[in-house]
């Protein structure tokens, strides 16, 4: 059975803006054949060229709906899915439901981001922590475009505001660029992966220069999220963040104090926090907890016993003399593990 055309809701508002322009340019046609009358041309001729112009317009336009349909239906990798198993928390306390999910948000940001690598390789697990970095905030929220980015350039090694690498400046793990930068993501390959492979200690560069991308939701980075707060919550938000920065000041609180270097760098450390320590802010900043659920949109109280099972187990592995996960019928490291 094919699959409906307007199946989604970003298939139904990519369909409005097509629909919209495709008016607009069939409007424009006809106009410019109303001037043109005076030099002969005939009213059938407007009329043909304000459709053709109309339906190349629609078609264009939908070529990303008929994409990204292509990329859903392509099978999702198990090196991808060994690489979620081993390192990625958030995901292995999903519901099978909620991990179907995941795979497509993860398929749809590696197909149509450019994930590329400056002096070093992108393999596959830097790639798929990368894209998960970017599902992981936004999981909450369904039908999110990235459209704040359209590149993550992974460098070697830390780097300076320059963006050069090495020398002793060189100390910035992640940056989100601006002006010729902007929608670009810098991540550190070394950082970005010690931040999944220690899940424990509240740090994680990939979920950091997300969550500044979220805050940027309505146009800038300011630490007041564009996303979760109403205008009843923003006055209260403002003033927690202002007694939690207050906390780490006074040396009362196991927040990392790079929070204190202003308000969006508390949400994007607090964003660390969240993801990856939920049971202990909820414990030891419970308000703060509370209001950052509400911002990402994400119920995360529920999933803490599944977050204690996961983190208890640890990773989720594949011996090297198992069977692939991909089904080739060949053994793990003779299939997909050499894609890593």
């Amino acid at each position: 059975m094919s699959q409906p055309l307007l199946g989604t809701a970003w298939e139904r508002r990519v369909h409005r803006s097509a629909l919209f322009a495709a008016a607009g340019a069939a409007a424009a046609a006809m106009l410019m054949g109303t001037a043109l009358r005076d030099v002969g041309l005939p009213l059938w001729a407007a009329l043909l060229a304000a459709g053709i112009l109309s339906l190349v317009t629609h078609r264009v336009m939908l070529r990303k709906v008929h994409r990204r349909r292509r990329l859903l239906a392509e099978p999702f990798p198990a090196a991808w899915e060994a690489v979620l198993q081993a390192d990625v928390v958030f995901f292995r306390a999903l519901s099978d439901q909620e991990q179907a999910r995941f795979r497509r948000e993860l398929q749809v940001f590696i197909g149509e981001k450019h994930i590329t690598g400056i002096k070093t390789d992108v393999d596959t697990r830097t790639l798929v922590l990368a894209a998960a970095s970017a599902v992981i905030p936004i999981f909450g929220f369904a039908g999110w475009e990235w459209d704040e980015i359209s590149e993550v350039l992974i460098y070697p090694g830390r780097f300076d505001t320059g963006f050069n690498l090495g020398g002793d400046q060189g100390n910035t793990l992640g940056m989100v660029g601006t002006g010729v930068m902007d929608r670009v993501m810098i991540l550190s390959k070394p950082d970005l992966l010690q931040g999944f492979r220690n899940p424990n200690d509240k740090r994680n560069v990939g979920l950091h220069e997300f969550a500044h991308l979220v805050d940027k939701a309505d146009g800038v980075i300011d630490g007041v999220p564009g996303v979760g707060l109403d205008r009843r919550t923003i006055g209260p938000w403002v003033e927690l963040v202002r007694r939690k920065m207050q906390e780490i000041d006074d040396g009362k609180s196991d927040l990392n104090p790079y929070a204190l270097t202003n308000e969006a760098e508390f949400f994007a450390v607090a964003t660390e926090y969240l993801f990856e320590r939920p049971e202990l802010m909820q414990r030891k900043h419970p308000e703060l907890f509370a209001m950052m659920q509400q911002v990402f949109g994400q119920d995360l109280r529920s999933r803490l016993t599944a977050l204690r099972r996961e983190l208890k187990r640890g990773p989720v592995r594949f011996g090297r003399n198992s069977p692939c996960p991909c089904g080739s019928g060949l053994k793990y490291k003779k299939c997909c593990l050499r894609n890593q």
